[in-house]
């Protein structure tokens, strides 16, 4: 049985299945364009691989391109992206105990606080939004 009426997450939720993708769609949190050659250092992944992945981004709607002059700087493609990338992390935060968690290569300062789109983000941003629920 389908519903015509729910939206297919499974299109997007593929794009994010790769750790590899993962981490440059995080990486991009900041609302900053990263030219591909940075996005696979900060993945690990040779620049093949990461040319690969970011076709893969690009043609799924995840991220975005603009070029400058011969170079080509990618970045998410809108704000809705950077919310479901910002909801996966806070879920996924803390639950995948069976492997230890890597060290994380943001900024401290990044992870504190941030703009990203339209809203403070990090902890600040957290901790305000709480705050003001209470």
């Amino acid at each position: 049985m389908t519903n015509t009426h729910l939206p297919d997450i499974s299109r997007l939720a593929s794009l994010l299945a790769d750790p590899g993708r993962a981490l440059m769609l995080l990486l991009m949190l900041d609302g900053r364009s990263y030219p591909a050659s940075e996005l696979a250092q900060h993945a690990g992944l040779s620049a093949q691989a990461a040319s690969n992945h970011l076709a893969k981004l690009l043609q799924g709607g995840a991220v975005k391109v603009e070029r400058h002059g011969r170079h080509r700087y990618y970045l998410l493609a809108n704000a809705a992206i950077a919310q479901a990338l910002e909801a996966l992390s806070a879920a996924a935060h803390g639950h995948d105990l069976a492997r230890p968690r890597a060290a994380s290569r943001v900024a401290p300062e990044l992870r504190l606080a941030r703009t990203c789109y339209d809203h403070l983000a990090g902890r600040l941003g957290i901790a305000i939004a709480d705050a003001m629920l209470e």
